[in-house]
C-alpha cells in the first residue's frame, strides 16, 4: 500500500444532512438503500450493507442528483464524512475535521501546529514519527486505531481488519459460493472455460495455506493457493486425463478481495488443465491479469486500491510479472494471449 505523506500547518477554526441511508434509484428504475459518504468528480461513493461502492452520478435519477448537489453544500469532516456542527473544528490544509477525528491513530493524541503527519488513502492520520508503529488493515491498509479494536477485527491467525472489511468478510464456503457465481461471468467473457475437473474450495487460515504452499515450494504473503492432481487413464488405444483441484482461500477477506483472489486461482486451474509451463513471472502475471479483470467490474474504492497495489508492486514475480503480461495483453488482446499461452502447453505422456 502506497503511503502519501502530507505536511500540515494546523489552524483552529469553526463552521442538514445526517449520516443516514436513503433509497437510490437508477435511470433504469433499480432501487437500493445506501448512505452517501463521498463525492469525487463525476462519481459518488455509497455505502451499502457495510460495503463501499462507487457509481457515476449520471446513473441516478434527477432527484438523487439534486440530493448529491445539496450534500456537497454541507461542510464535512474529511475523515468521517459527517456534517461539521456548530462546535469548533480543526483545519489541516484545505481539509476540515471534527475535533474528535483530528487525533493520531497510534498515540490517540490531538494534532498540534507544526507537526509532520502521514495519512492513508482513507483519511486516517498519524504523526510521521509514529508511522512505523501503525497497525494497518490486512486488506485495505487503512490505519487502525488499536484502542478501539473489537474482537471481530482481530482474526484467529493474527491478522487485523478495519470495521468496513470486517463487516464484509467472507468466513464460510456458503458465502464463497456467492463470490464464485459473481466471478465466473467475467472469466467466461475473457474466454476462460469452466474447469474440466472437480473443484473444492476451502476457506482457511494463514497457517493452512502456508502448510500446503510448502508442497509446491510457494512463498510469500499468499491470499490463495491452488493444488491440482491429475490421472492419465488409458485402455491401450485411447487415453484421457482427469483432474481434481483444491482452492484454498484466506478467510475473512472482504467480498471484493475474495473475488480477485478466486479469479486468480481459477486462472491457475485453467493453466494446470492445459499443462501450461513457463517461468513464475509469466504464470503469476497472467493470473493477476485475470484477477484485475474481475476488479475492473467492481465499483468500490477497495477494488481501485487493490489494482493500484498490483500495478505498483515491487515483487519480482507478482508485480513485475503482472506488468510484463499487461504489456503483452495490450499488444495481443485476450483471444490471442490465451492462444499464445496454450502454445506453452507441455502435456505429460504415458511411459
Amino acid at each position: 500500500m502506497g503511503w502519501l505523506p502530507y505536511f500540515f500547518c494546523l489552524l483552529l477554526t469553526v463552521i442538514v444532512f445526517r449520516g443516514h441511508g436513503r433509497v437510490w434509484t437508477t435511470v433504469e428504475g433499480k432501487t437500493q438503500d445506501g448512505e452517501l459518504f463521498e463525492v469525487a468528480g463525476d462519481e459518488v461513493g455509497i455505502r451499502i450493507k457495510g460495503r463501499e461502492y462507487r457509481f457515476l452520478i449520471n446513473r441516478f435519477i434527477p432527484s438523487d442528483r439534486r440530493y448529491i448537489s445539496e450534500w456537497l453544500k454541507v461542510v464535512r469532516c474529511h475523515r468521517c464524512s459527517k456534517q461539521l456542527g456548530s462546535s469548533p473544528f480543526k483545519e489541516a490544509g484545505s481539509y476540515k475535521f471534527h475535533q474528535s477525528c483530528f487525533k493520531c491513530l497510534v498515540c490517540n493524541q490531538e494534532f498540534k501546529g507544526g507537526e509532520k503527519l502521514k495519512r492513508d488513502e482513507w483519511g486516517g492520520m498519524v504523526h510521521a514519527e509514529h508511522f512505523h508503529k501503525a497497525q494497518m488493515c490486512d486488506t485495505c491498509s487503512r490505519i487502525l486505531s488499536t484502542t478501539n479494536l473489537t474482537n471481530k477485527q482481530i482474526l484467529k491467525d493474527g491478522r487485523m481488519t478495519c470495521l468496513s472489511c470486517s463487516a464484509d468478510g467472507v468466513f464460510e464456503v456458503k458465502r464463497m459460493e456467492e463470490v464464485r457465481k459473481r466471478v465466473w461471468p467475467t472469466l467466461s467473457t475473457l474466454g476462460i472455460p469452466a474447469p474440466v475437473g472437480d473443484v473444492i474450495i476451502r476457506v482457511v487460515g494463514k497457517d493452512v495455506i502456508q502448510k500446503h504452499a510448502k508442497k509446491i515450494n510457494a512463498r510469500g504473503n499468499l491470499r490463495g493457493l491452488t493444488l491440482t492432481t491429475y490421472k492419465i487413464i488409458s485402455d491401450g488405444k485411447f487415453s484421457h486425463t482427469t483432474f481434481d483441484h483444491e482452492i484454498f482461500i484466506l478467510y475473512g477477506m472482504p467480498h471484493i478481495e475474495c473475488a480477485s483472489v478466486l479469479a486468480h486461482e481459477y486462472a491457475h486451474i485453467w493453466l494446470n488443465e492445459q499443462f501450461i509451463d513457463d517461468i513464475p513471472p509469466v504464470i503469476e502475471g497472467f493470473c493477476n491479469l485475470v484477477s484485475e479483470a474481475t476488479l475492473v467490474k467492481e465499483k468500490g474504492k477497495l477494488a481501485s486500491i487493490i489494482r493500484k497495489n498490483m500495478k505498483q508492486s515491487d515483487n519480482p514475480v507478482y508485480g513485475a510479472g503482472y506488468r510484463r503480461m499487461k504489456q503483452r495483453l495490450s499488444v495481443l488482446g485476450w483471444p490471442t494471449l490465451l492462444a499464445e499461452m496454450k502454445q506453452k502447453s507441455k502435456p505429460p505422456t504415458l511411459r
